[in-house]
């Protein structure tokens, strides 16, 4: 028995030694993604605000880890295909997303189809950035003000162009349409944010809805006009004629109202799938806050028109969850909306 006991105290020791247990030197060594190429899912199509975004982090994230960071564009539904991908992928820290969180969280709180992934497990890095989303339409289209689209009587309804569910342009336009009772439709089909936009400068759809990062260059070239702001105009002085989506709903929808501003301004956030390693998860935090929280970063950011607002990734799980239990009338708005 002496023996016996020797022998199988000698085994274990050589499985620690050779990395052969559960808790070995080579799962440890896993955690570091040194070396290692790492994708950085876009789920739109190039050339929008959400690619820009992406490929100007792209390459200080992969300095930090002392890793290859490419970005793979796989549009479809919004993003919603995109992210069913990320949830099932392998959590070994090589794929992380660029999430549209308004779209994201939306889709799920609806039961949007499609939808096969949960929401809170994702393993979030942190927050881009967080702007107001803003209406516009043509300075040659039918309307001048907000007031004007509420009050379409005529035999067409008001079209907003969108990219597909998932996306912010298409929750603005279900929800407005829902929340204010809107003669109006969301065309979808448009493989970029920017080809909808140049749809409304053609006349081919009636408003479009981005954030303001995205509408800007627009609205200062004048050749777009700014009519809703959901979410705060606050310093933006282009938006300075634009009502707040909390100003022109009435008095009992000003719950939803919050509610839905409350959703979009959850931003833009990269993650990872369900699953990852809480060291590895805290690696990849710690080398995101330090490249989006550098002045220079933020600096260039804010001259290529795409501001940055960060936030933890665990403020970003908190913010996830506490959206995930948004009050019910807003949970069936979106149902209805999306015909869930």
């Amino acid at each position: 028995m002496r023996l016996l006991s020797t022998l199988a105290a000698g085994a274990a020791a050589m499985l620690v030694l050779t990395g052969c247990t559960g808790t070995s030197a080579a799962d440890d060594h896993k955690v570091g993604l040194a070396g290692e190429t790492i994708e950085l899912i876009v789920p739109f199509a190039p050339g929008g605000g959400y690619d820009s975004y992406a490929r100007m982090l792209a390459p200080e994230l992969a300095k930090e880890l002392h890793a290859t960071v490419i970005v793979v564009n796989k549009p479809g539904a919004g993003g919603v295909l995109a992210t069913n991908e990320l949830s099932k992928a392998e959590p070994d820290g090589t794929t992380l997303a660029l999430f549209n969180m308004p779209g994201h969280i939306g889709s799920a709180l609806a039961g949007a189809p499609g939808v096969q992934y949960d929401v809170n497990s994702f393993s979030y890095i942190g927050r881009l950035s967080s702007e107001p989303d803003v209406v516009l339409t043509s300075k040659k289209g039918k309307y001048d003000t907000w007031k004007d689209v509420m009050q379409e009587k005529g035999p067409e309804p008001t079209r907003f162009a969108a990219t597909g569910p998932g996306s912010n342009e298409y929750m603005d336009g279900v929800v407005l349409h829902s929340l204010l009772g809107l003669k109006s439709k969301v065309i979808t089909g448009y493989s970029t944010s920017n080809e909808a936009y140049l749809g409304v400068m053609s006349g081919v759809v009636d408003l479009h809805s981005r954030s303001y990062g995205s509408q800007e260059s627009a609205l200062k070239s004048g050749d777009a006009v700014p009519l809703l702001t959901i979410g705060s105009n606050k310093g933006l002085d282009l938006l300075a004629d634009a009502p707040v989506l909390a100003d022109v709903v009435p008095p009992q929808k000003e719950a939803l109202a919050r509610a839905h501003t409350e959703l979009v301004e959850s931003g833009r956030a990269i993650a990872g799938p369900p699953g990852m390693k809480p060291e590895q998860l805290e690696l990849i935090r710690k080398a995101f806050e330090k490249v989006v929280t550098d002045p220079g970063y933020v600096a260039a950011a804010e001259e290529a028109r795409r501001p940055i607002s960060f936030a933890s990734g665990e403020d970003v799980a908190e913010n996830v969850e506490e959206l995930m239990n948004s009050p019910q009338d807003y949970v069936d708005l979106l149902e209805k909306a999306y015909g869930a």
